[in-house]
């Protein structure tokens, strides 16, 4: 027998992007300076196909000596330890559940031996980071578990059957069965491709969440069309009347608006006008059953754009969009503009202005205006420098000037070869 040695380079990828900024402080008037390190790194070739991945923020106040950081993602893969066995392991993105992606602690196993399913197994500890209204009501105390069974050689016809239960301080809140399903016509006019989910809690016996869409592809005149109905409704334990404590309730968030149920309807449309030009609209109608003493029930959000490439080659582009927020709590008409240049030979140069006009309707109305306009320069490949300067005003701020800077570095290094001995 002979054993002949195959190496596997092992290589380092990844992300340092350091942002920083010079402001006067909103409430106490002083100057603040927060410089933020943020880092998207990955490690791979370490064996069995396995790779590390991490994201991560430093940040640092030099104005008032104030620092934090947020471990984001940091998470071992195995593809291949076990023959059809895939594991990771450690804080990472779990977007089984229903509704959204988690952060979590967590362990994830999927399993594909070849067969015409595949199987998936999950269980964590969410992580949040952003602070929200009841950041010091709301325990953070989660746990999230489940798994699915989906279909992976069924050609244009995906089917999957999952199971989502989540824990908060201690008491079960959900216990979802999910199915999923889509399916793409190839032949048919318009290659029309239907999907849908529904999660239903067993527990409660309340269909938390239904999705359901259309994504047509029209040849003459070219268009991108999808059209979607979403229901949503979780249902809390003994919630009449309603729960003080918020700890009991599946999403205290939307406590905000509803009292039950959001039914939203949202078509959308684009469009390629020529090889340099292409537009979009979106409309979306929400109704919610609204709450007591509000007339917060049905809501318009719509928007439309412009994308133009003077060029055709990417390299500058013009970005253009109008949107408004009509409700019966008031409206909101905004435009957004943006410029980026990438025409000169290392050179980079943005620049973008919002105007929002809003009037609440207890009477409260403003027309905030944002602005920025920016200067980059590649200074190797891969490094590239920018300082920048916005402006700002609005019902908190008559004028605000802020500068800063941005320093991004995008690598990729081969390191250590690891040999693996197999037998011939």
């Amino acid at each position: 027998m002979l054993l002949a040695a195959a190496a596997r380079a092992q290589e380092a990828a990844g992300t340092l992007s350091l942002r920083g900024q010079v402001r006067q402080g909103d409430h106490t008037g002083e100057t603040e300076a927060p410089h933020d390190l943020y880092g998207d790194l990955a490690l791979t070739g370490i064996g069995h196909g396995s790779r590390f991945d991490t994201f991560f923020r430093l940040e640092r106040d030099f104005g008032s000596d104030d620092g934090a950081s947020d471990f984001y993602a940091g998470s071992l893969q195995v593809p291949g330890a076990i023959p059809g066995v895939g594991l990771a392991l450690g804080r990472q993105f779990v977007s089984e559940g229903p509704g959204g992606v988690f952060v979590a602690d967590a362990g994830k196993v999927r399993i594909d031996p070849g067969w015409p399913v595949s199987f998936t197994v999950f269980g964590g500890a969410p992580r949040y980071f952003e602070p929200t209204f009841t950041t010091n009501l709301l325990s953070q105390d989660e746990t999230i578990w489940g798994g699915s069974m989906r279909t992976t050689r069924l050609g244009g016809t995906q089917l999957s059957l999952g199971y989502f239960g989540l824990e908060r301080a201690d008491r079960v809140l959900r216990q979802l069965v999910n199915v999923t399903a889509s399916r793409t016509f190839a032949t048919l006019l318009g290659v029309p491709s239907f999907y849908g989910s529904l999660s239903y809690d067993a527990d409660h016996q309340n269909l938390d969440l239904g999705t359901a869409g259309v994504d047509l592809l029209w040849t003459n005149p070219r268009l991108n069309f999808n059209l979607e109905g979403t229901y949503y409704k979780p249902q809390d334990d003994a919630r009449r009347p309603a729960l003080a404590d918020l700890n009991r309730r599946e999403d205290p968030t939307f406590d905000l608006f509803a009292a039950g149920a959001m039914r939203q309807a949202r078509a959308g449309v684009s469009h390629p006008f020529g090889p340099t030009l292409s537009g979009f609209v979106d409309y979306s109608f929400q109704h919610y059953d609204h709450i007591k003493d509000s007339q917060v029930e049905n809501s318009h959000l719509a928007s439309a754009g412009l994308m133009w490439l003077p060029g055709g080659d990417g390299l500058e582009v013009v970005r253009l969009q109008y949107y408004v927020i009509d409700s019966d709590a008031g409206r909101v008409d905004g435009g957004k503009a943006l410029y980026e240049n990438r025409v000169y030979e290392r050179v980079i140069f943005r620049t973008q202005i919002e105007v929002t006009s809003y009037d609440k309707e207890r009477n409260q109305s403003d027309t905030p205006i944002s602005g920025l306009a920016g200067v980059g320069f590649v200074v190797l490949p891969g490094l590239t420098w920018e300082v920048n300067f916005e402006g700002n005003r609005n019902d908190r701020f008559d004028e605000d000037f802020r500068f800063g800077f941005l320093i991004e570095y995008n690598f990729r290094r081969r390191l250590a070869r690891e040999n693996e001995g197999k037998t011939l």
